[in-house]
């Protein structure tokens, strides 16, 4: 059995997308420099912040880097948080486009809003 331990990012603007996830979810990304390989997937500047509080998983944002890493878009990721209605205020003040507020579905209360590259985030109370 396989579980996730990685989600990487390709961002058209990584400051402004750190800023994005740092402001609107309490993502503490800190800024990363991998030395430069020729592994397009791995090398250079990024930002990235792991948890490893129970199952370790490691979110990283890289700028993009065409043909290799195109700009992310319409992927989906979502983060567990102990209350929605807190977590809902703190995305809409910094700014983030909400697809819906906070709602009640089968496995919580889930709001999901748009990152500036159009990716969709989820934020669940469960």
């Amino acid at each position: 059995m396989s579980r996730l331990i990685f989600i990487a990012l390709n961002a058209s603007d990584l400051d402004r997308s750190q800023a994005f996830y740092r402001d609107a979810f309490a993502i503490d990304f800190h800024a990363d420099t991998n030395e430069p390989t020729s592994d397009a997937w791995y090398g250079g500047h990024h930002a990235a912040f792991s948890w490893s509080d129970g199952a370790f998983l490691h979110f990283a944002l890289f700028p993009e880097s065409p043909p290799e890493r195109p700009v992310s878009r319409d992927v989906q990721i979502g983060f567990d948080v102990a209350d929605i209605d807190a977590a809902h205020a703190r995305a809409v003040d910094a700014g983030a486009e909400v697809v819906h507020a906070p709602r009640p579905e089968p496995w919580g209360v889930t709001s999901r809003y748009r990152d500036p590259d159009g990716n969709l985030v989820s934020l669940t109370q469960r």
